[in-house]
């Protein structure tokens, strides 16, 4: 398939070959700056050749996917057969994307379809299933699992009397992806505290933890109340990284103090027995452009998103994310094949400004000098 910007211009397509040129120049600083990554946007089975990995790598400018399509819901099974033609798929994924810089994917799990809490012979199944998603992350050269809580089917309403078998399933599963891939990186995309008191102000998510949620029928697909005892579970091992990937950052207002104050609501429901072990971090979600799979135009203008970009950077340690609505990002993509943004250039120069600029904030005499 081919990938087209939606101008030609011989004049932004330089500089964008110039921002890649200052940033492989000053690769020791650039190590210091967040990675971006990139929710949809690729499709690993159709898209997997140089000239894709070239737009996302160099063009768009990403580091990395939550890739979807490879164990798509708790209920499929990615196997265990190296020899398979998804793990092969998975494979060259990793191997043609890194070369163009998307080294950090992820296999993104999502809740399509509901969990029966009930049935300890698919919770069993769910467990193994992680296991191998967690050994085919490693063998591809992933850098782990992207689970989404977000609950596209009723999964997290609590019937009153789930909450420890939901821990033990979370429980569970760490263990298992933890013994398949003992130093992955886990992602948990939507912040699950977050949504038990949604208006609730961010800094008292933690206070009320122990307050009843609202009724489940205020709430999308029976809301968040069982997502508490899973990440209890989730969180009971020493993971090597743990990635909260927040969409609270969404509109863009004061991220840094979103940022923080969602690390510190972790790292104080992980308990004090990680500190040291695990190493945390908050990333905050963008969502410039995209408003249906179809409608790929710009929900802020290029000036907003360079703002709110250059704020993500330096409030996160190691990643940033965007959410592309399909293929906002792409002419002809995989999810849509209507056009993008008539000015999505702008965006695009937008990214290589931002890291351009983080990248020659850490050369610096003065920030080599900090310590």
């Amino acid at each position: 398939m081919t990938a087209q910007c939606a101008s030609s211009s011989r004049g932004w397509k330089g500089r964008l070959v110039a921002f890649a040129l200052l940033a492989m120049a000053m690769m020791p600083a650039a190590a210091l700056c967040p990675k971006l990554l990139m929710f949809d946007g690729t499709n690993f089975q159709t898209q997997t050749n140089a000239e894709q990995a070239n737009y996302w790598g160099v063009t768009v400018g990403v580091q990395g996917f939550f890739v979807n399509r490879v164990m798509p819901s708790w209920q499929d099974d990615v196997g265990t057969d190296s020899d398979s033609k998804l793990w092969q798929q998975v494979s060259r994924f990793q191997a043609v994307y890194a070369k163009y810089g998307v080294t950090d994917n992820f296999i993104k799990v999502a809740l399509y379809h509901p969990v029966d809490w009930n049935d300890p012979q698919q919770r069993g199944e769910i467990v193994e299933h992680f296991a191998h998603a967690a050994a085919l992350a490693r063998h591809a050269g992933f850098k782990g699992v992207a689970l989404d809580l977000e609950p596209y089917k009723p999964t997290w309403a609590d019937s009153g009397d789930m909450a420890s078998t939901v821990q033990a399933q979370g429980a569970a599963i760490a263990r298992a992806m933890l013994a398949a891939y003992p130093d992955m990186t886990l992602i948990v995309i939507q912040d699950g505290l977050r949504q038990i008191h949604p208006h609730a102000p961010l800094s008292q998510v933690i206070p009320q933890l122990d307050q009843p949620p609202a009724p489940a029928k205020h709430f999308w697909h029976g809301g968040y109340a069982l997502s508490v005892p899973f990440l209890r579970g989730l969180f009971s091992v020493n993971w090597s990284h743990v990635v909260i990937a927040t969409e609270g950052t969404y509109d863009g207002s004061d991220i840094a103090a979103s940022v923080r104050q969602t690390q510190e609501n972790y790292a104080s429901f992980m308990g004090a027995s990680h500190d040291r072990r695990t190493d945390l971090s908050a990333s905050p979600g963008l969502w410039p452009l995209g408003h249906s799979y179809t409608d790929k135009s710009a929900r802020g203008s290029p000036t907003e998103f360079a703002r709110q970009l250059q704020s993500a950077f330096g409030a996160a340690t190691r990643y940033v994310w965007i959410y592309g609505y399909g293929s906002a990002w792409q002419t002809a993509g995989d999810y849509g094949a209507g056009p993008v943004a008539a000015n999505f250039p702008e965006y695009v120069a937008a990214i290589h400004a931002v890291r351009a600029s983080c990248v020659a904030g850490n050369s610096s005499p003065r920030s080599a000098a900090t310590p």
